[in-house]
């Protein structure tokens, strides 16, 4: 018999709650541009539907190498018809991912605690996040294809939590 699932299975439903409550926390009085980021109008907005879109994943450096540390870039497309809020920051991120092989390993240590007011990321527009946030470390131990997913969370104008997950791979050389 199995009473127990894997510690996998609990991480997951963790995570999502430490960010949500994470992104809840923030003040919502001031505009702040994401973490080392650059907005862009996006013109196809309206004529690719509606809601939130994740594209152009990848990690940075693209040439991942065994043993370097890396972190993962993707911009977030906001197809909907309000604006949502990104957490922002040197020390947060709307952007996590997890890795579906053996190839990569988070590490954990102490990261910075400021706290910064969301980023506005309204209709139509686009921005590139970088993640992980502070304290949390990718690194490279093996080489191979490595698939993954990438995650990006979100409040809606009403507040609302919201998270889009897309899938991408990678080469680690």
């Amino acid at each position: 018999m199995q009473f127990c699932k894997p510690k996998q299975d609990i991480k997951l439903p963790l995570l999502v709650t430490l960010i949500t409550i994470t992104i809840l926390s923030f003040s919502m009085d001031e505009d702040r541009y994401a973490y080392s980021q650059s907005l862009k109008p996006n013109s196809t907005a309206n004529a690719t539907g509606s809601g939130v879109d994740l594209i152009n994943t990848h990690p940075s450096p693209v040439n991942v190498k065994t043993g370097s540390k890396f972190e993962i870039l993707s911009t977030v497309v906001n197809n909907s018809p309000n604006k949502i809020l990104l957490p922002a920051g040197l020390c947060d991120s709307p952007l996590t991912a997890f890795f579906m092989s053996n190839n990569v390993v988070i590490k954990h240590s102490q990261g910075c605690t400021a706290t910064s007011p969301p980023f506005e990321l309204n209709p139509g527009q686009e921005v590139t996040v970088a993640g992980p946030a502070s304290g949390t470390i990718y690194q490279a131990i093996k080489v191979g294809k490595t698939p993954a997913t990438a995650t990006v969370y979100y409040l809606t104008e009403n507040r609302q939590p919201g998270n889009v997950t897309k899938p991408f791979v990678f080469t680690i050389n």
